[in-house]
């Protein structure tokens, strides 16, 4: 049977609730950045004939590249690949929350001076225009593709000096592609870059001040009981500055047992091709992206794209809720400094090569359970869905043999109070 898509009621809400009456997440209402009105009248007939000089608009890939899907989504997808477990500090600061966050305010500020200035668009002032992609609905100016790409970039090039200028790059060429498409006028752009670009470089000085350049002073445990390694990596993450939960011991499980009966069920596992897959599959993600590219998928199942600010609602609560999640779970990891099967059992060999941390509970586990119930409380419909794939995720870990059963089910509860909790807290704010 053909699932029905019913609009959740948190979205149905968001189309009656008016932007004026939606709040910043980063930004105090008194740092608001005021947009400039638009240009005269005379400026924006310049500006059209510009425009109209244009041609081969349907020749260019680079604007139904980035016309895809909601302004965010593109950006989503670069965020997410440009993580990586080599750079372990910059993966548990999870630049794409604090990407998604400077987007999301700057997109509620742009929509704000949409409402207050009223543009039109370029082809409702002139018809003879002819754009390359539909014409959007919302008023002009300022535009929210260069807001987004502004903002996106400007954070991601802090995260990633190294790639930085190809970043600033792109950005640029998105929000070239809304000029190009004749969707724009050049004005729309150029305001929309600095409002992108002032928000985010706001964010960007909230990131500084997120604890991650504390240095750990302490001593390594001895006790054979316990996880045991040459340095304990991502120690002093569960001591960042949450953006939702109070600490990051706040959901902290209780202690784990003893893995005796753990091990054995681990010893008596027999792999078979698909277990091993999807041990190699999960192993080979960051998580971000699998999850990302989920409320990518349901976004345009439900026939969101458009609504732009209901998109970026999405995508903020679920980076954030993954940044929390990275603290509390690298937290209760160095609470309990669980120990790794192949150290409990000498003699068990694991099927990848172990992460250099502890196990319990499992990060994976937690993480996509987290996120599975974020992604529920938007799309309640498809909660089987993400469960499920955070069940997969769990189970994959255990299928590698790099963690217990215990570390996994522990996982995926904290995480679903996890998920609830900063969502819930998310919606209210």
């Amino acid at each position: 049977m053909l699932k029905r898509l019913v609009l959740p009621v948190w979205l149905m809400t968001l189309f009656i609730i008016p932007a004026a009456a939606q709040k910043t997440f980063m930004l105090a209402q008194t740092e608001a950045i005021e947009v400039p009105a638009p240009p005269s009248a005379t400026q924006t007939q310049q500006e059209l004939k510009q425009l109209k000089e244009k041609n081969n608009r349907e020749h260019n890939a680079g604007i139904r590249y980035w016309n895809a899907g909601a302004p965010a989504y593109r950006w989503n997808q670069m965020a997410t690949r440009l993580i990586s477990f080599e750079e372990f500090v910059t993966f548990t600061r999870a630049p794409s929350a604090w990407m998604n966050l400077a987007i999301y305010d700057a997109t509620l500020l742009a929509r704000k001076a949409k409402n207050k200035y009223q543009r039109k668009r370029p082809a409702q002032i002139d018809a003879t225009l002819k754009p390359a992609i539909q014409t959007p609905a919302s008023y002009s100016y300022p535009c929210e593709h260069s807001v987004t790409a502004a903002a996106a970039a400007t954070v991601l090039a802090y995260f990633y000096p190294k790639k930085a200028d190809s970043i600033m790059q792109m950005a640029k060429q998105a929000a070239q592609s809304r000029i190009d498409a004749g969707v724009q006028f050049p004005s729309d752009v150029e305001a929309g870059w600095k409002l992108g670009e002032a928000v985010a470089q706001r964010i960007i000085e909230e990131a500084k001040k997120d604890g991650s350049d504390k240095q750990w002073t302490g001593s390594m445990k001895n006790d054979p009981k316990l996880w045991r390694g040459e340095y304990p990596v991502g120690i002093t993450t569960g001591s960042y500055k949450p953006l939702i939960l109070k600490s990051g011991d706040q959901f902290r499980p209780p202690p784990p047992p003893d893995f005796a009966a753990d091990m054995q069920l681990l010893k008596d596992y027999k792999r078979e091709p698909h277990s091993v897959y999807l041990a190699h599959f999960w192993a080979a993600m960051n998580g971000f992206e699998i999850w990302t590219d989920m409320a990518s998928q349901k976004i345009f199942e439900y026939g969101m794209q458009d609504n732009t600010l209901a998109c970026q609602r999405i995508y903020t609560a679920l980076h954030v809720a993954m940044h929390d999640a990275a603290i509390a779970i690298m937290d209760a990891k160095y609470a309990y400094w669980g120990i790794r099967p192949f150290q409990y059992d000498s003699t068990f060999q694991p099927l990848i090569m172990t992460p250099p941390f502890p196990g319990y509970p499992s990060g994976h586990a937690t993480a996509s359970s987290t996120a599975a119930t974020v992604l529920a409380h938007f799309f309640p419909a498809d909660e089987p869905e993400f469960r499920q794939l955070a069940k997969e995720c769990a189970e994959s870990r255990f299928y590698a043999g790099i963690h217990f059963k215990t570390d996994n089910d522990v996982g995926l509860d904290m995480g679903k109070k996890l998920g609830k909790y900063i969502v819930e807290s998310f919606e209210k704010r």
